[in-house]
């Protein structure tokens, strides 16, 4: 793809306002004061991220798809950023010692598979374990192939020829590997592919912990339905062919924060063969992937922004309101929780797909119901049964949110880290934690988040089980509740059918038996009639014969209440009348 193209993020993403308060009263400087450069032997290139020409050129080279690496180092009053550096440059980096004003720094990684060396470097420095970074390292997510011929008439073809080499009297030689044995093969549990196992169970996560830093992996879900229809084009140019959930684009994600105040994102690679040459609907859809960490990436710098700020995305990551001591004094500690944190929530892409009012889900149950009530199918059972499955498979994602969240936020005896955070220590305090984590801190595992992280947590929590799963358990009631519903209307409609069959049998045999005894009369009376009996006698006995049979059966069916024949007489009304008013409209 061409490095002339300047992306308009604020066109391609119209929904996203940036995270630049209105709030705040800093005037937006014109001039690098000062240069950051943590190397003395060579050259970073950080740039600082305070100014409205860099935020906008690194904006920019975040929404290109070639970018690979961005280094950020930030604190109250300054922060710089870096990009696309080589590997033995970030191993530098990560030894040098950072300066007290730079407390927290985030390292994120693209095409992580193509980057194994800087893997390497990571792992080597904080101690990830061996498995941990076997998976990071794994190779992106083979493209799948459909087979030209259904399992099925493959082996009916071996089997054919196999019977016909018997009545030749030849010797069938073995039949090859059915599908079974190369599916076994390339089992993701066997491979050990992280993106194949993350592709088949969507609710798969990862927490790990080390005495240096601790990992969460999670799937990301984007909804690109409005990318597809804007763009008309399928669902196999976005890549959510066969997805467990349509329109759904999936993005696995590796979180680690670390001892050192080092915040670390690792992405899945959305189209890793492309080589960076995205068509227009590929662009878009990164674009969508990439929303919260370019929000999360805005809110790193100060700059002012004279467009209305949406406050839902203004994130407390270096801008407080507060410039209290008691305020100021956990600054330092709490932003590599903060980052981590809004780093992992990214709740409007992937809790909106069902909380909002307009769901798909909502509008389509309630579409099959009016089906239903006006021409109930056993067609729509199937529909509900693939409704129910998407439902499944979102509950089982929340679940899976719910669970990290859960063990990120349980009580921490690694480290000092979330006491320590809470409050601002006296002199002796601080001397008897420093001698205390000294003591425990080599045999324990896990990173403490401050308090201000972990309220998040509980809050993010919160939020998914009170709109997410609920929205789910009640969707999934009511389609439960359809199914029923649609078997019993479906019984109802097959009953009324039968009934009516039954009424038209009942309607038959009845004038059977009233004109059975009319067959009998005139039996009776045809060979002498004109002789012994006259016309007029057999019309008059016709005439008592009909009127008594009629009775009889009419007063059995009052008897038996089995009247159907009245239920003949409201249509043949209707009837009647449209006929003497047409006749009357013609006249």
């Amino acid at each position: 793809m061409d490095s002339e193209i300047q992306y308009d993020f604020a066109d391609t993403l119209p929904d996203m306002e940036r995270s630049d308060s209105a709030f705040t009263n800093q005037k937006k400087p014109k001039s690098e004061a000062s240069n950051y450069e943590p190397l003395s032997d060579r050259e970073t290139g950080f740039r600082n991220l305070d100014l409205p020409d860099v935020l906008e050129d690194s904006v920019q080279q975040l929404c290109t798809p070639t970018a690979r690496n961005f280094i950020v180092d930030f604190g109250d009053e300054e922060a710089w950023v870096s990009f696309d550096q080589p590997a033995k440059t970030i191993n530098t980096l990560l030894d040098t010692p950072r300066p007290s004003n730079l407390h927290t720094r985030w390292i994120n990684i693209w095409f992580p598979f193509q980057q194994r060396p800087l893997l390497e470097i990571l792992a080597q420095q904080y101690d990830f374990s061996p498995r941990l970074l076997a998976l990071m390292s794994s190779d992106p997510r083979r493209m799948r192939q459909y087979p030209s011929q259904p399992i099925e008439q493959r082996n009916e073809a071996i089997l054919r020829r196999s019977f016909e080499d018997i009545e030749k009297g030849l010797s069938s030689s073995p039949p090859p590997a059915t599908d079974t044995s190369s599916l076994s093969s390339s089992n993701p549990a066997r491979t050990g592919n992280l993106y194949d196992i993350v592709d088949g169970v969507w609710h798969y996560t990862s927490l790990d912990q080390g005495r240096s830093y601790l990992c969460l992996g999670f799937n990301s879900l984007y909804n690109v339905h409005a990318v597809e229809t804007g763009c008309g084009v399928s669902e196999e140019s976005t890549g959510t062919k066969d997805a467990p959930l349509p329109h759904i684009k999936r993005v696995w994600t590796w979180l680690l924060i670390c001892a050192d105040k080092t915040v670390i994102s690792i992405n899945e690679d959305l189209y890793p063969y492309s080589e960076g040459r995205l068509s227009h609907p590929q662009q878009l859809v990164m674009m969508e992937t990439r929303r919260n960490l370019i929000n999360v990436f805005r809110s790193l710098s100060k700059v002012e922004d004279s467009r209305e700020a949406n406050p839902l995305v203004l994130l407390p990551i270096r801008r407080r309101l507060g410039d209290t001591k008691e305020e100021t004094a956990h600054h330092d500690k709490d932003a590599p929780g903060l980052l981590f944190y809004y780093l992992f929530e990214n709740w409007f892409n992937s809790y909106s797909l069902i909380t909002r009012r307009e769901s798909r889900y909502g509008m389509e149950l309630e579409k099959l119901q009016k089906e239903m009530f006006s021409a109930p199918k056993l067609h729509h059972i199937d529909l509900l049964h693939g409704i129910g499955n998407e439902l499944g498979a979102l509950k089982r994602h929340y679940k899976s949110y719910i669970r990290l969240v859960d063990r990120v936020t349980e009580p921490q005896s690694s480290t000092l880290a979330s006491r320590t955070g809470s409050r601002v220590p006296s002199k002796a305090s601080q001397e008897t934690f420093d001698k205390l984590a000294h003591q425990g801190g080599q045999s324990l595992m896990g990173i403490g988040l401050t308090s201000a992280a972990i309220v998040r947590f509980e809050r993010l929590r919160d939020m998914i089980s009170l709109y997410a799963l609920a929205e789910c358990k009640d969707y999934l009631h009511q389609k439960d509740g359809l199914v029923q519903m649609n078997f019993q209307l479906v019984a109802m409609s097959q009953s009324a059918g039968v009934d009516r069959l039954t009424r038209v049998a009942l309607l038959i045999s009845k004038a059977t038996i009233l004109f059975l005894p009319l067959t009998f009369l005139t039996e009776y009376v045809s060979a002498d009639l004109g002789v012994t009996y006259s016309v007029k006698t057999y019309w008059i006995a016709f005439a008592v014969v009909l009127t008594l049979s009629w009775v009889l059966l009419m007063g059995f069916g009052v008897l038996s209440g089995t009247m159907e024949s009245w239920n003949l007489f409201p249509p043949l009304k209707r009837a009647f009348a449209k006929v003497k008013n047409w006749k009357r409209k013609s006249d």
